[in-house]
């Protein structure tokens, strides 16, 4: 069996190598490691000379044993257009000898991206495709470009721009032979559109990543016997992420708590988050540590930790989550569909409204000072990824996929 794999990452080239950023490479030896004997698994991405690229070699796995399929980077409208025929070349022979196509929402423009091009050529040669809906990309437009924009003329394109995303979204959902939607909000916004779907989490962490019980047990005890409790973000600074509201929270509590802030990531609004910051009269109790490459480096820093924060402000999910709960954090999320159902499911932490700061400093007040709340969540956020993690997800989608008979194994 040929399993077509298409992805929108990049993926990077040095001397016969392929290499990926970590995180995306897991994904992919996973599949390598429990697709059947008998299957051939191509890789179809765009692809760049190392040399050029402006990336940490530390944050890069090398991928062997795959068929390596090289597209044409896409990263604006100008791009697409250029590369659309080439790309569309490439891709049509593969997908005439694959008997799966695996792609998805990958890729800005869309409709532009190769993930939608194989999409396309699949439909037109009648062959089986799995899409998978792995965020709410439409909701994010909303959130950014549409909400923020003042221009008025720049806004209705924008909002038109959305509604175009929206449509090309619901019909790839509706025609694929399966699809995969990535937590209970994107399939509360697509669900109704979505063919033979699956609800998934999408956790890369593996069992090989959790916290050793070691660890665990010092890092329990030193929050039952410190004083002040560490508390950490993880994620990309965009508006969408909430980081305004977990400032403003942090700022109604700050004179009557004991607490250290740590951010880990880097985005649009790292100024703005930091003049923020410095406007509410928290930064000698917030630190942004930049970027942290996915792996050692995350882990040992979310490690020192002992609550993070995910105050999301869209309906997907997010796989930091998972990352929390690895590394021995209690989880404290906004309230929605997708999140909510998750700390049902694990019971790893707790919920405030979404978007209300005045609720997660009310939440995080008592979890601050209920420290033998926080200890129960950290323990059940353990036992959760133990038997939800990358490995375990990725059985359960190929399982789905053979049991509603989409590909035969």
């Amino acid at each position: 069996m040929n399993y077509l794999y298409v992805i929108h990452i990049l993926v990077y080239r040095q001397n016969g190598r392929i290499l990926m950023e970590k995180a995306a490479a897991l994904d992919v030896q996973a599949h390598q490691r429990l697709l059947p004997g008998n299957t051939i698994l191509m890789l179809a991405a765009p692809a760049i000379d190392l040399d050029e690229a402006e990336v940490s070699k530390d944050s890069l796995d090398e991928i062997k044993g795959v068929k390596f399929v090289a597209l044409k980077h896409v990263d604006s409208f100008k791009d697409g257009i250029m590369t659309f025929y080439q790309n569309w070349q490439k891709l049509s022979a593969h997908v005439d000898s694959a008997d799966l196509i695996h792609t998805g929402c990958g890729g800005f423009p869309f409709f532009f991206s190769p993930c939608y091009l194989a999409f396309r050529l699949a439909l037109q040669r009648g062959k089986k495709v799995l899409f998978v809906m792995d965020c709410d990309l439409v909701g994010k437009l909303e959130m950014d470009q549409v909400r923020l924009t003042k221009n008025p003329l720049k806004k209705m394109i924008w909002y038109l721009f959305s509604k175009l995303c929206w449509r090309i979204y619901t019909r790839c959902l509706s025609k694929a032979s399966a699809t995969f939607l990535l937590g209970r909000g994107v399939v509360s916004r697509y669900g109704k559109y979505a063919n033979n779907q699956l609800e998934i989490y999408q956790p890369i962490v593996g069992q090989e990543m959790i916290i050793p019980p070691e660890e665990l047990q010092a890092k329990i005890q030193s929050l039952e016997h410190s004083i002040t409790t560490k508390i950490c973000f993880a994620g990309r600074l965009a508006p969408e992420k909430g980081l305004e509201v977990l400032f403003h929270a942090l700022a109604d509590i700050k004179t009557s708590l004991k607490f250290f802030v740590n951010i880990y990531g880097d985005g649009p609004n790292l100024k703005k988050y930091m003049e923020l910051v410095e406007e509410l009269d928290i930064k000698d109790l917030v630190t942004f540590h930049g970027n942290m490459v996915w792996g050692e480096e995350l882990f040992g820093e979310l490690r020192k930790n002992h609550i993070l924060i995910v105050p999301h402000l869209t309906l997907e999910m997010t796989r930091n989550v998972f990352d929390g709960m690895a590394s021995g954090c209690a989880i404290i999320a906004s309230n929605t569909k997708a999140l909510a159902q998750l700390m049902e499911e694990s019971q790893a932490g707790v919920l405030f409204k979404t978007g209300d700061h005045k609720e997660l400093a009310q939440v995080l007040s008592n979890q601050l000072m209920k420290r033998n709340e926080v200890v129960s969540s950290i323990k059940n956020g353990i036992k959760f990824v133990w038997d939800n993690n990358r490995d375990t997800h990725v059985r359960r989608r190929l399982d789905f996929l053979q049991r509603t008979q989409v590909v035969k194994f």
